[in-house]
């Protein structure tokens, strides 16, 4: 087995001899994209890190033309987190995490978000969009993700998640609604599972890290998907969020300053209008309506 890892992958695989599903990921250069897109303090860099690593795991398993992101606000430490994950494994994130939060001694996840929510969204590129509320119960964000699923998809679940600062790993077993009835094998292959460190998700390859925890039981894997930053920013979705302004709203806008500059949160791009665009932008805004 090779020593090297696969950074800036996703691996899915199976269990030949259980109802049993997995993936793991890696991140390093697509986790740098994002966390140098703003200047964040450690703690902010360790949670967005798991949080990216933990929309890549949670899109793997779902077949959806469009976006899977995690969305947390609160009026807490945690102001805003959002990170998600394309269908082809696109990946973007941004945090607003209060300073002073210790990397090693970051606060339960209910205390961070305070009076806020944690969700899981399905954003598809066309139909309506999807929001499930994560309970805010588990310590850490894996394991809040793992009552969602527990509750909401009744499926066993558990995630593993951990991030540096500089890059993130995860691993994530699911039990198939076949194994409902006999959860022995999951009990098995969580506990072999739950014996993973930090270092290893962080150090391992895939086929390493995979052979270390379950030599005994038969594993298939599926083709490694590269993971890379993308941002799905553009000129149109900056037109359409500058027109839900209306355009009385943005007449008084123009008259009080030439230019309106819209930043994407997420890269840094800016995006620059005067009066002389607010025709096209009002004109984008119809089409998108009907």
């Amino acid at each position: 087995m090779s020593g090297l890892i696969e950074t800036d992958n996703a691996v899915r695989f199976l269990f030949e001899d259980a109802a049993v599903r997995g993936v793991w990921v890696h991140l390093q250069h697509s986790c740098s994209e994002v966390l140098a897109r703003r200047q964040y303090s450690g703690a902010a860099r360790a949670l967005l890190g798991e949080s990216l690593a933990a929309a890549v795991l949670l899109s793997r398993t779902i077949k959806l033309q469009g976006r899977l992101a995690l969305q947390a606000r609160g009026d807490g430490l945690l102001k805003l987190m959002v990170a998600e994950s394309t269908q082809d494994a696109g990946v973007r994130g941004v945090i607003d995490l209060a300073e002073g939060v210790a990397m090693d001694a970051i606060p339960p996840l209910q205390q961070l978000v305070g009076d806020g929510y944690l969700a899981v969204a399905l954003l598809p590129d066309a139909g309506e969009s999807y929001q499930g509320i994560v309970p805010l119960e588990g310590a850490r964000l894996q394991d809040c993700l793992a009552d969602y699923f527990a509750r909401s998809e009744q499926l066993p679940t558990a995630l593993w998640l951990v991030s540096d600062g500089v890059r993130a790993a995860g691993l994530m077993l699911q039990a198939l609604p076949a194994a409902a009835s006999d959860s022995g094998d999951w009990q098995h292959l969580h506990t072999l599972a739950s014996t993973v460190t930090g270092e290893e998700l962080l150090s391992l390859s895939c086929d390493e890290l995979l052979h270390r925890l379950f030599h005994q039981d038969g594993v298939r894997l599926f083709e490694a998907e590269p993971v890379h930053f993308q941002c799905t920013c553009s000129v149109e979705r900056s037109r359409n969020a500058l027109a839900v302004l209306g355009r009385d709203e943005l007449q008084k806008l123009f008259a009080e300053q030439p230019s309106v500059t819209m930043d994407c949160q997420f890269c840094g791009a800016h995006y620059e209008y005067t009066a002389a665009d607010m025709s096209e932008v009002m004109g984008d805004a119809s089409t998108r309506m009907h």
